[in-house]
């Protein structure tokens, strides 16, 4: 009986400090917010957006303060989130928000670059050279642009600010997105979103 008691006394237990922990991260709030030093595209921007509060609210388990809330705390403490913001902006904003911390993601490379690989130039025309001569002359051309590649590059700060302005962390991630037939889908907004993704990850542990 005494064994029982015990049991079912420590299950009440664990069972509270579940409770517990579960509220404490449910009473932490974040503001999130995407900034370009680069040249974005305005659509893709709007996109990142929010995508950043989707996945720091899945990745950190917070709270993430609405666009319609960021976008009224601005207002009121006459704070635009352009490409940079001063400490004194950051406070104000912190305080009309009344969150725990504001999360920066600030891209400052965002490219597409062509390049030329030989080497998958050379394979192809290896491949054709068995063929007849007239089939030759018509795959020389597929083999210059079966070497040509894209690779699409961005690059991006991520910063944690506490409600006073401190700089509780920061971090650099780059990321590339080369697929398959890079040449047509290679693309810097799936590249940015694998750098949120991967920033998120590193700033989870100070949320």
């Amino acid at each position: 009986m005494n064994s029982r008691a015990r049991h079912l006394l420590c299950g009440v237990c664990v069972a509270l400090v579940a409770l517990v922990a579960s509220q404490g991260a449910l009473a932490q709030k974040v503001a999130v917010f995407v900034q370009a030093s680069a040249p974005v595209p305005t659509a893709d921007l709007e996109v990142l957006k929010i995508y950043a509060n989707q996945r720091c609210a899945l990745i950190s388990g917070v709270e993430v303060a609405s666009p319609g809330e960021l976008m009224a705390a601005q207002r009121q403490a006459s704070v635009y989130l352009g490409s940079s913001v001063s400490v004194e902006g950051i406070k104000r904003l912190a305080q009309s928000l009344d969150v725990d911390y504001l999360v920066s993601f600030r891209i400052v490379r965002w490219e597409s670059q062509i390049g030329f690989r030989p080497e998958r130039s050379l394979l192809l025309f290896a491949v054709t050279s068995f063929v007849d001569t007239s089939l030759q002359i018509l795959t020389s051309p597929l083999s210059l642009l079966f070497g040509l590649d894209k690779e699409a590059t961005v690059c991006l700060f991520a910063t944690v600010y506490s409600p006073r302005g401190d700089v509780e962390f920061t971090t650099a991630v780059t990321c590339e997105d080369k697929p398959l037939l890079s040449l047509i889908t290679a693309d810097p907004l799936e590249a940015a979103k694998r750098a949120i993704e991967d920033a998120l990850y590193q700033l989870s542990v100070v949320l």
